[in-house]
């Protein structure tokens, strides 16, 4: 039966979910007593997951106390939202040493990483700095805009370079342009310019003893990491082949919630279980396995809303047809399991943590891309049912399934419903589950039952006509006419 169908849906979907977490974990290999090398290459901070992936990197390092953790920089800068709350969040409460190796570049984004972490080294030939805020299109921004977007975020990284023992001014100057002409050490920076620095120029002792950035200079992380006497093995971290995997199923969320619609669409269109089942079961399945693998929180409350809400659709079409209360909530569930799953685990535990409930930019920021995700499943999968509703019916496939054996009877092709009426009578040539095929004027019919089951033979009526099928009831009347 259908309901068992989509029951089996939601299980193998948890079952995937269960399976993903295993593993990823003995995949994983322990960071206790290591130094945790993070590579930030020319990609690393334009992505969500990426940030994703290295702020799981830098708990657990936390958690299996690691000796150090040092990231490898190569990159022209990335996200600036997500690498704010990367630097206050993740990297600046860590009671363990980081260190930041520029090799060779560090700039915008990778330069505020950089000012986050306890020291900072520079390859012989690299450079740091130009740090300014521009918009995700590379467009100038509003003056007004940037004034407020240049206090806010000077705001937060002054709090963590001060923390860590830099000189505010030098990194204050690699994110707001300067209004009139100042010197940093060797460098004289123009008004109007971004500060950006040599290693050499980084590593420039002033009159006061202390570096102008720079702890100093390093020709390899090994250099580094024997400058700082710490000894103790590293390990590079980087996303195993399944959070690869993941990462690509989840961004690819859309096109899965569309084909899971338009597979559940198909199977209730056609008899027994078949293609359209299956197509489902793959691709929710496939939504919560990379979602979890990915660090979203497709867990366990989000596989239970999915569980729930394919209940509720159950209970609609078999249990009290045409109330549409169990419909309506079933729905809701659906929806918030798929949109919770899409949305970072680690950006939700922090909005809870700080209470930032009322903060709508905070919130927009982090709902944002799922429910962006979400929208682009659902129009695409209901355009994908408008499709199969014109085609699916005269289709080649539609004309092998429905003339197979279903139920103990011929099943016979869909015909065109333009010619029946409201008040039509017929016999179900099939069981009605509640969907399934009735002789209406010699013709055969798909048709849906408001009533729920009904066996085989039944008597049934007309009460609506839809796009795609016919609603019917029993037929209470004496003689049948």
């Amino acid at each position: 039966m259908k309901h068992i169908h989509l029951l089996l849906l939601a299980l193998l979907a948890l079952l995937a979910l269960f399976a993903g977490s295993p593993f990823r974990a003995a995949a994983e290999e322990s960071f206790r007593d290591r130094v945790v090398v993070i590579p930030v290459g020319e990609d690393s901070l334009t992505s969500k997951q990426s940030f994703g992936f290295m702020n799981r990197i830098l708990k657990r390092a936390q958690e299996e106390q690691a000796r150090a953790v040092v990231f490898d920089l190569n990159t022209p800068g990335g996200l600036a939202w997500e690498t704010s709350e990367m630097m206050m969040k993740s990297i600046q409460p860590l009671t363990i040493p980081t260190y930041a190796y520029v090799n060779p570049k560090a700039m915008s984004a990778g330069a505020l990483i950089s000012a986050a972490c306890d020291k900072i080294y520079m390859a012989p030939v690299s450079s740091i700095g130009a740090a300014g805020i521009i918009t995700s299109s590379g467009e100038e921004m509003d003056p007004v805009m940037r004034k407020k977007a240049e206090s806010a975020f000077w705001a937060f990284t002054r709090s963590v370079v001060t923390e860590k023992g830099y000189r505010p001014e030098v990194v204050k100057a690699m994110m707001i342009p300067s209004d009139q002409e100042q010197q940093f050490g060797p460098v004289k920076l123009e008004k109007g310019a971004l500060l950006t620095l040599t290693g050499k120029e980084a590593a420039t002792r002033l009159e006061d003893g202390r570096p102008l950035l720079a702890q100093g200079t390093a020709t390899s992380v090994t250099d580094l990491l024997a400058q700082e006497k710490v000894d103790a093995p590293t390990v590079t971290a980087e996303p195993t082949a399944f959070e690869r995997i993941g990462l690509w199923i989840a961004w690819a969320s859309p096109i899965l919630i569309l084909l899971g619609i338009g597979g559940i669409y198909m199977e209730f269109k056609t008899p027994g279980f078949g293609i359209g089942g299956i197509v489902a079961i793959a691709a929710f399945a496939l939504f919560f396995f990379g979602n979890n693998i990915a660090g979203n929180l497709a867990g366990y409350e989000t596989a239970a809303l999915l569980i729930l809400g394919v209940v509720l659709l159950c209970v609609e079409f078999f249990v009290i047809p045409g109330t549409f209360i169990a419909a309506i909530a079933g729905g809701i569930c659906i929806f918030l399991a798929l949109f919770g799953g899409m949305i970072s685990s680690w950006e939700w535990d922090h909005i809870i943590r700080d209470g930032q409930w009322d903060d709508v930019n905070t919130l927009a920021m982090v709902l944002g891309i799922p429910l962006l995700k979400l929208a682009l499943g659902l129009t695409g999968g209901a355009i994908l049912i408008a499709v199969l509703m014109k085609y699916l019916p005269d289709s080649v496939l539609m004309r092998r399934v429905t003339n197979a054996t279903v139920s103990g009877g011929p099943a016979g092709e869909a015909v065109n419903i333009a010619r029946v009426q409201v008040g039509d009578r017929g016999n179900a040539v099939t069981e009605l589950k509640p969907n399934g095929k009735a002789m209406i004027h010699g013709e055969i019919c798909e048709v849906f039952s408001r009533q729920g089951i009904l066996i085989k033979g039944t008597p049934v009526r007309v009460v609506d006509i839809r796009p795609f099928d016919l609603v019917v009831v029993k037929d209470e009347s004496p003689s049948g006419d």
